[in-house]
């Protein structure tokens, strides 16, 4: 073998061997990487699936406004909705009667366009029967403050409030001192959790017309309701919801009246839980409507002598917002049109000589709506704040076919024992006028001893 023949064969056995130790390195590096492996501890289950410690309670969730509150409570309604219920508690404790979802149109037309929906309108009545209203707008998502803002502006003059209130989150102080000159208010979401402690609000509060466990979907329950059929309750719906705040308070008497009367028959019939709930919530809003149309009278005829609100009262109910001695013109206008077009077509027909007269004349509860007109303004203090506290008995405890808590009752109200009695006397008017049953109230079948307070 040559010189080059065994160089050759020691750089193969060289190579060789250079292999095998890279192998064996391998091989110990892999053993040694499964060792660490083997050492590292199992994965720790997800926090959600270990056992609670003893005692262990988790912190809930917080609102907009950092109010702790638990998801399971507000299931079924948007953050939206409930921002309106509470802000609509908040309006109630400021001494409002509020009402959410009030939806403004062009006219009373069944093809009339919506305008707008207010989130919450409250109405305050003082003790000389005068008003002011507020209303509250609710943005729990995006919008442009400004933009916003001057659509506020243009929609209130539709709505005559006296006092807006913008709820959002997020807005400079620059842009709130703009909208305050142009007499809008805007709260920020995480200040209303404060204005409620400021009114003695709990975060659990949830009763009367703001509970929205019980109340959220009970107008939409109605307007859908087929006894036997859906006309007569669709336009009830739209007479609670809309038409009524655009009429004149006498033609809110009268619509109220007639709707109630329409339902009375209704009540005693043998309907399901949901249906009945829902014809009980439209009493109730209807009550409540009639009341706040009669107290907005009481302030026109305040001054004036019994036989004047007489007068005036009976005259506004027979004509409403037309002027009776307008429609006796708009009727003896029609009548000459008419005559005019039977002698066009009967040339021999002879036109009556006298003029003919038309009687109009007031509604039948006329007297007794006039006798309830006079017992309100021979003592408002007694009607002072009767609104809101129909409005809290009849969706607290009727709604909810509950005795009245007395105790609950004072506290919420400081002139409860007045209130009850005056509360009484309308309810007793709506009754005998309208058929309804007094087991519907259970203020009439209730003698309430009062707690001082």
């Amino acid at each position: 073998m040559s010189g080059d023949e065994n160089k050759t064969e020691v750089d193969k056995h060289s190579v060789d061997q250079k292999s095998s130790d890279v192998s064996k390195e391998s091989d110990s590096i892999e053993k040694a990487e499964a060792s660490q492996l083997n050492e590292i501890p199992a994965p720790v289950p997800p926090i959600s699936s270990q056992p609670k410690r003893a005692g262990y309670k988790s912190k809930g969730k917080t609102s907009g406004s950092g109010a702790k509150y638990d998801k399971s409570n507000n299931r079924g309604i948007s953050t939206g909705d409930l921002l309106e219920y509470r802000m609509k508690r908040l309006v109630f404790k400021m001494g409002y009667f509020p009402k959410v979802g009030v939806v403004i149109r062009t006219s009373q037309e069944d093809n009339a366009d919506p305008i707008t929906d207010l989130d919450v309108f409250g109405v305050y009545i003082h003790r000389d029967f005068s008003n002011k209203s507020i209303w509250v707008d609710c943005k729990s998502g995006q919008s442009r403050p400004h933009e916003r803002i001057s659509w506020i502006k243009g929609i209130q003059t539709t709505v005559n409030a006296d006092d807006i209130i913008f709820v959002k989150s997020g807005v400079r102080i620059t842009t709130k001192e703009y909208a305050r000159k142009s007499g809008i208010q805007i709260l920020d979401v995480n200040l209303i959790e404060k204005l409620e402690k400021d009114y003695d609000i709990k975060p659990e509060d949830w009763r009367g017309s703001w509970d929205y466990k019980n109340l959220h979907t009970v107008d939409t329950n109605f307007g859908k309701l087929k006894i036997p059929t859906n006309d007569v309750y669709k336009k009830i719906s739209n007479f609670i919801k809309s038409d009524y705040w655009i009429m004149d308070d006498y033609s809110r008497i009268k619509k109220s009246i007639t709707a109630l009367r329409e339902l009375s028959a209704l009540v005693t019939l043998s309907l399901e839980e949901d249906q009945l709930k829902a014809i009980k919530w439209a009493i109730y809003e209807l009550v409540g409507l009639f009341t706040m149309a009669t107290l907005n009278i009481l302030k026109e005829v305040y001054y004036f002598s019994d036989s004047e609100k007489k007068e005036i009262i009976s005259e506004r109910l027979i004509s409403s917002d037309i002027p009776l001695s307008k429609r006796l013109e708009l009727v003896d206008a029609s009548f000459k049109i008419a005559y005019a077009l039977l002698k066009q077509q009967f040339p021999d027909f002879v036109l009556p000589t006298s003029k003919q007269n038309v009687n109009l004349k007031a509604p039948s509860y006329f007297d007794a709506f006039y006798d309830v007109i006079l017992r309100i303004s021979n003592s408002p203090h007694s009607y002072y704040d009767v609104l809101r506290y129909l409005d809290f008995v009849l969706m607290e405890y009727d709604m909810k076919s509950k005795k009245v808590n007395e105790k609950e009752i004072s506290s919420l109200f400081s002139h409860s024992k007045e209130n009850n009695l005056a509360a009484k006397t309308l309810l007793h008017f709506l009754c005998q006028i309208t058929g309804l049953p007094q087991e519907l109230f259970v203020l009439l079948s209730t003698q309430l001893t009062h707690v001082n307070k």
